[in-house]
């Protein structure tokens, strides 16, 4: 069969074409195995690193690959998609109170492109008007916890803007006493509460485990609440 054209996803892909070889001879030349090693904490970037040891084990292990790749992207692209500012200056243009105003951050949900599509998009139709990040996760990477109040711009897998959000409600929540009606603010899949503990213990697990480390069934769960305060329709 012959090639077809890009879809639009893959245009907005900052990774489409890119061979992993000219990711890891970027990061060499640019910041050099020492710093790659202190960034993504793999052997290959440590004992004795050539390009092609490195490509061996990150062509096998899908995390550090994930890792080696977010590290490039960190470098060669700007902090946000165009798109994030445009949204917020529509935003501020109709919302005159938010004109001396920033927002706290912009980011995805989730850890991969399927799920921070889906996430995305029920953010911008208000079905998901919560999120769950392990007490872990902000501890272990020294991340500031959310407040009432923080603005954030919820974005797609590549960082294009989805919709912007208000945070409402923090709690820290042990996992096993995660409540349906939580479950169901949340909006994912069929938003029920079994739902909820099997795709959360998967992604808590895929973050944690890299790290040498396991989620528990009464480890603390930041649930923060929030309301959509824009999105790619408002006008």
């Amino acid at each position: 069969m012959g090639k077809g054209k890009a879809t639009e996803e893959q245009l907005n892909n900052p990774l489409h074409g890119v061979k992993l070889i000219q990711i890891l001879e970027h990061l060499v030349e640019t910041i050099g195995w020492e710093a790659m090693a202190d960034a993504v904490n793999i052997n290959a970037f440590k004992n004795r690193p050539t390009i092609k040891s490195s490509l061996r084990f990150l062509r096998r292990t899908e995390w550090a690959r994930r890792k080696v790749e977010n590290l490039y992207l960190e470098l060669i692209t700007p902090e946000f998609h165009e798109s994030v500012y445009t949204m917020w200056a529509a935003f501020q243009a109709k919302n005159p109170e938010y004109q001396d105003k920033d927002f706290t951050d912009s980011f995805n949900f989730c850890d991969n492109e399927k799920d921070a599509k889906e996430c995305g998009q029920l953010t911008e139709d208000r079905i998901k008007q919560a999120t769950s990040t392990s007490l872990w996760w902000f501890e272990h990477f020294k991340e500031a916890l959310p407040e009432v109040g923080n603005i954030y711009v919820i974005s797609d897998w590549y960082g294009i803007a989805k919709a912007i959000v208000r945070t409402t409600s923090v709690e820290k929540i042990p996992f096993n006493e995660v409540s349906d009606e939580y479950a169901a603010i949340e909006g994912e899949g069929d938003k029920s509460l079994e739902h909820w503990k099997k795709t959360h213990w998967d992604y808590y697990t895929r973050e944690m485990e890299p790290e040498g480390y396991f989620p528990k069934e009464d480890m603390l769960i930041v649930c923060e609440k929030f309301e959509t305060l824009w999105n790619t329709k408002s006008n």
